[in-house]
């Protein structure tokens, strides 16, 4: 949809959910602007509530824009529907080949060889089997990062003093991390692909919250006293999702 009225059309998406207790408007670098709108809403309003926030649009899509441009192209398979021949984990400092084998029947697997190579046998040679071996990267993709990120999480929770009630890796959209009240940390696997000293700032960041559970201003001096680059590390998380693959990113529910 294009909301046109008062200058240039903005494109953007509706989406319905059944959590959703009012409208609401996002801009992303990767998912654009998006409405949520309520099951039992009106969806019609979509276009006026885009229409009111033209410029804050414009100006958040001009600072992503400049934002990603400050951020090399590193990803090996950029391209929607592309495989890769290599995935490139620098939060670990690991390159890895990937190999595509012959599917065999049965049930697919990625198998991990000498020289961190990954041999993917999607266990299907049909016209599913291209997404069947990106599901089945992906998967490998979280037990690596639950055998990285995991142990990162705690020597640095031990370190600041912290404790957490339980770790999980996941396949958030819009987030890096969260912690919840109760003490739960969850962690996006695609933190992988970022450098390191961004995963320690975001790691960093939802520990502080087992201290300070707000963003108050207190929160803040927490977080800059365990990282000193913090402004600069917040104004880099911004562009970073230009370091997730295509391959690897988490489709829409």
């Amino acid at each position: 949809m294009d909301a046109t009225r008062g200058g240039q059309p903005i494109p953007y998406v509706v989406r319905r959910s059944a959590r959703a207790r009012r409208v609401s408007l996002t801009v992303s670098p990767r998912d654009g602007v998006v409405v949520v709108v309520p099951v039992q809403g009106d969806p019609g309003i979509a276009a006026a509530l885009v229409d009111s926030r033209r410029e804050w649009i414009l100006r958040a899509q001009r600072r992503f824009a400049r934002e990603s441009a400050a951020v090399p192209d590193l990803s090996d398979a950029d391209a929607p529907g592309r495989l890769p021949e290599r995935v490139e984990l620098r939060a670990v400092g690991e390159s890895w080949h990937v190999a595509y084998g012959e599917a065999g029947g049965g049930r697919g697997r990625v198998l991990v060889r000498p020289g961190r190579l990954l041999v993917v046998r999607s266990g299907s040679d049909g016209p599913d089997a291209p997404d069947s071996a990106r599901r089945l990267l992906q998967v490998w993709l979280g037990r690596r990062a639950r055998g990285c990120l995991e142990p990162w999480l705690a020597r640095l929770a031990c370190e600041m003093g912290v404790t957490v009630a339980q770790t999980s890796v996941r396949a958030q959209r819009t987030r890096w991390a969260s912690c919840s009240s109760s003490g739960e940390i969850s962690v996006n696997r695609s933190l992988l692909f970022l450098p390191g000293e961004l995963v320690e700032h975001v790691l960093v960041h939802e520990l502080c919250h087992r201290t300070e559970m707000n963003h108050s201003r207190r929160f803040w001096r927490l977080v800059e006293s365990k990282d000193p680059a913090t402004a600069a590390h917040r104004a880099a998380l911004r562009g970073a999702w230009t370091y997730v693959p295509a391959w690897a990113q988490a489709q829409p529910v």
